[in-house]
């Protein structure tokens, strides 16, 4: 059951909609900050449910197994290496091959951020504990990595897709 709530324009007096409609006058009281006060429709709305999934859905398509391990193997060097960036330890300059170019400008700002603190060397031997491979399409796919440091796991997602032949990462999280 879904509920209605109708507010009145401004300017416009809340008797002349229930005049119009034949319902009861409203009483309204003050609400705090001058907003109007929310009045629930006596009659719910039927809510339409979505017959079709919106865009294609690619029921044909399944991944194989060599792919996915290439996909698992890539993702762990990116993620050993992205940590290993920002631990200070690594130059950015080897992970532009993997990296989108939008990617890239994000992992160095936040390297520069990390480095800024003053701290030397912020992730100790960076051990890779799981990696989720999810194909999402032909040509793309999404990974969770799992990677201990010295003091803490970490989660870094991954999506991956096939440009002219290369695998890039287009979107690269570290938790």
């Amino acid at each position: 059951m879904s509920i209605l709530i109708i507010l009145p324009a401004p300017g416009e007096a809340s008797g002349e909609l229930a005049m119009a409609s034949g319902d009861p006058r409203p009483f309204f009281s003050a609400v705090p900050g001058g907003a109007p006060p929310v009045v629930p429709q006596q009659h719910p709305v039927v809510i339409r449910a979505e017959s079709e999934p919106v865009g294609p859905s690619p029921k044909n398509w399944s991944s194989s197994a060599e792919s996915d391990a290439r996909i698992e193997a890539i993702s762990r060097s990116v993620t050993m290496g992205a940590l290993e960036v920002l631990a200070g330890v690594r130059p950015l300059q080897q992970l532009a091959r993997w990296l989108d170019f939008e990617e890239f400008e994000r992992l160095q700002l936040r390297t520069n951020l990390v480095r800024g603190r003053g701290q030397d060397r912020l992730h100790r031997n960076v051990r890779i504990l799981r990696v989720r491979v999810c194909p999402v399409s032909e040509g793309i796919y999404e990974v969770a990595v799992a990677a201990a440091e010295t003091n803490r796991v970490r989660a870094v997602a991954l999506r991956l897709e096939q440009r002219r032949g290369l695998w890039k990462v287009t979107a690269l999280e570290i938790g």
